[in-house]
């Protein structure tokens, strides 16, 4: 079968063609598994991600600083004994008031 290149029918087919086939790889870099959509989507996840990154780090130090102090320092071992397990030390005076119901 031979194209007639000057028939516009054959040039119109052809053009057709043409334009389909690219706009359908236009569709596929825009919204393909790799494409700009996806593309857009990932870094908004990476930003996500080193954000939680930063926190859990700085919460980390944190937690170093703390069993360090714990480690090294009496004081704050009696500051947590006295503030989170209520314990009383020798000398101290302790009042007991009835719960509010």
């Amino acid at each position: 079968m031979r194209w007639n290149l000057r028939k516009p029918d054959t040039r119109r087919l052809i053009w057709l063609v043409l334009t389909s086939l690219f706009l359908m790889l236009v569709a596929y870099q825009v919204f393909g598994a790799n494409g700009i959509v996806a593309l857009r989507h990932r870094k908004q996840e990476e930003i996500e991600w080193r954000a939680r990154n930063e926190a859990l780090q700085r919460q980390n130090g944190e937690l170093g600083t703390r069993i360090h102090g714990l480690r090294t320092d009496p004081k704050a071992i009696e500051k947590i004994a006295r503030e989170d397990m209520m314990l009383a030390g020798p000398g101290d005076r302790v009042i007991v008031t009835p719960d509010k119901k």
